[in-house]
């Protein structure tokens, strides 16, 4: 923190999932958002600056966690972004509604000797179970400030942020000690006097008691952080002397002694602070009875996704209605009578500029922004888990289990993240399996290209039908698989969030995320793109290029030779393969370009066959070549073959 004229101050959101932490940081963030990988992972962290209170405040979420123990990706992320950036204060988030879960990690942050303000958060819903955990004895407890909070109505955030400032300012770090048991404590306070006695410095300025803590637990992190100090040598022997000492009496790892003595602590601490009484069923608990019940739950399931998909046509129509019109009308013409003075140049430029942004309007924009909005819904609500609950023996079908449908509907925005996700799955098996057939589920790209053609232009069982044969063959690829691949699928051990209402709030902040990525990043390479078609149609180089694969686009799958343009352009972006469609018919009105048939087998194709070469490489780094290219070559000839079917067998009677 720089006081004084510049008055910065750096604060941390921490917390376990699911517990409101995203909400938390949308109601003071909005939507300037920076979202960035931490250094060196593949791991997202939300920053915003913020002005509060005559400060400029550098707000970070960090990501979900259930402790520090450095075990995960997301665990090594969040310990380093607290140790390494030092922020000035951490807000830590924890579900009055499950407080012995939320306080092991706070135990663990309390631990780090840092100022710290507790969010005591869904105490409404803490309440409705019939729990009410007292603030005031948390606070006295914890020697850290306690708000009670309910995040999704704002209640008492500004609070919390409010005294966040205050507690940053005075430096105030929270009055706590590790508390352990006799053999547990004695041996903390022997190895804590050798490392004061032994390093003129602490790392990260953490407690000589942390530091020990850590060492017997066998924290790799900091064991490989001293081992480069001098005199971390006699450290480490004391430290593996005490280990060997405590096990050979609890005749178990010292590390699961210490973790079970946390769990302890905040069971203790949670029973203490909570008075019980009669819960109030809701109406909330009796619809997540429904949705989890097989006999009711799958048939809501389908509904819902027929519903997101007609209001996908539906708005995206209306919108696209609003886009085109206007550009059509009031742009449009005079951006040609503009290019028409320009001879050759011009006439690239009204190809790519001119056309490649109507297409952007016609079908890209109306339907992925109206497809985030309602994905954050189902995601903020906790609806995605329980389909996950419901999908469980399906999945097992094919080689995974339920877990797996979280990462799979992340696949419905983009294929990029949910293959990141798949690092959940207990096995490389698992991962393998649910790599190659995420790459075949329709992204938000691909949900445009079927909704904006066969959608809009065929009709909305047309689009079903479409889906109907992706899941399809996602679910005999996945048999066959699971087949081929050798090894046994585990069971489904996954926490299922409660249901609540959505914050609206977040849930649009992260849509604004979502599409300013695509605006600021997809549609520039699109025009461009546009552009350079523009470039090659003028010059004659089209008339050369599509010839040589007119027995693939022709022959074998019956479109018009020129699609072949927007087919290799997919594999960059599949949105690309839509919109560079518009730019070579010329046309925004398809049908005068193809036939129903056509634009069906097209969309068909584009849906099925190679993932876009930013799918392709995170499989690359995930998994390794012989994996990216194999689900390469594999989806390209599923593709063609179930393309060139549906062409010369016409079994839809288009």
């Amino acid at each position: 923190m720089a006081l004084g004229d510049k008055k910065t101050l750096k604060i941390a959101l921490v917390g376990t999932p699911n517990v409101g932490k995203s909400v938390f940081f949308h109601q003071i963030a909005g939507a300037d958002v920076i979202v960035s990988n931490y250094p060196g992972t593949t791991v997202e962290i939300h920053e915003a600056k913020v002005k509060r209170n005559d400060f400029e405040i550098s707000l970070f979420d960090l990501p979900g966690i259930y402790s520090l123990g450095a075990l995960s990706e997301d665990e090594i992320v969040a310990r380093k972004a607290i140790l390494e950036q030092r922020p000035d204060v951490v807000i830590d988030i924890l579900d009055a509604s499950n407080l012995e879960r939320s306080l092991y990690l706070t135990l663990q942050l309390l631990e780090l000797n840092i100022p710290l303000v507790i969010a005591l958060n869904m105490v409404d819903l803490a309440e409705s179970q019939g729990l009410h955990p007292n603030p005031d004895k948390l606070s006295k407890i914890l020697g850290s400030p306690v708000i009670p909070t309910v995040a999704t109505r704002g209640k008492n955030i500004s609070k919390v942020f409010d005294v966040a400032i205050t507690i940053a300012q005075k430096s105030t770090k929270p009055e706590w000690k590790p508390k352990l048991s006799g053999d547990l404590e004695g041996a903390v306070g022997k190895l804590s006097r050798v490392i004061k006695r032994k390093f003129r410095e602490i790392p990260y300025n953490l407690p000589p008691e942390t530091i020990a803590l850590r060492i017997l637990e066998g924290d790799a992190h900091i064991i490989e952080t001293i081992a480069e100090i001098e005199g971390s040598e006699d450290v480490l022997e004391e430290a593996e002397r005490l280990v060997k000492k405590i096990e050979n009496i609890r005749k178990e790892p010292l590390a699961i002694t210490i973790a079970r003595e946390r769990h302890s602590l905040a069971a203790m601490i949670a029973k203490n602070v909570t008075e019980i009484k009669k819960p109030r069923k809701s109406k909330l608990e009796r619809l997540d009875s429904i949705l989890t019940s097989p006999k009711t739950g799958l048939p809501i399931a389908a509904i819902v996704f027929v519903l997101m998909l007609l209001t996908l046509i539906y708005f995206g129509g209306l919108i696209e209605d609003i886009l085109t019109n206007g550009w059509e009308n009031h742009i449009s013409p005079s951006l040609t009578s503009a290019f028409s003075h320009m001879g050759k140049l011009g006439e690239a430029l009204n190809i790519g500029l001119n056309w490649g942004i109507q297409g952007i309007l016609a079908v890209i924009i109306p339907y992925i922004l109206p497809f985030f909005i309602i994905m954050g819904i189902l995601e903020d609500v906790g609806y995605l888990p329980r389909i996950a609950f419901l999908l469980d023996s399906l999945m097992h079908k094919i080689g995974l289990h339920g877990r797996a449908v979280i990462p799979f509907f992340g696949g419905f925005g983009c294929n990029v993240p949910a293959i990141m996700a798949t690092r959940t799955l207990l096995s490389k098996r698992e991962r393998v399996i649910a790599s190659i057939l995420i790459t075949m589920i329709p992204c938000s790209a691909r949900t445009a290209v079927i909704l904006g053609l066969v959608g809009n232009y065929l009709g909305v069982l047309y689009a079903l039908t479409i889906y109907a044969i992706i899941l399809f063959l996602i679910f005999l690829v996945g048999f066959l698989l699971n087949r081929w691949i050798p090894g046994k699928t585990p069971g489904m051990i996954m926490e299922v969030p409660p249901l609540r209402a959505p914050a609206w709030k977040p849930i649009l902040a992260n849509t604004w995320i979502r599409m300013k990525h695509f605006l600021f990043l997809a549609m520039p390479l699109l025009l461009v793109s546009s552009f350079i078609i523009g470039l090659m149609q003028v010059g004659g180089i089209l008339d050369a290029i599509v010839p040589v694969f007119s027995p693939l686009t022709t022959g074998l799958l019956g479109l018009p030779a020129i699609t072949i343009i927007p087919l290799l352009y997919g594999f960059l972006r599949k949105e690309g393969g839509l919109v560079l469609l518009v730019t070579v018919a010329g046309t925004s009105n398809l049908l005068e370009f193809m036939t129903p048939l056509q634009l069906y087998v097209y969309v068909l194709v584009l849906s099925i066959y190679i993932p876009c070469v930013a799918t392709v490489a995170v499989i690359r780094r995930e998994l390794g070549w012989k994996i990216a290219l194999s689900t390469a070559f594999g989806t390209f000839m599923l593709a063609v073959g179930v393309g060139g079917l549906v062409f010369h067998f016409n079994p839809l009677r288009l």
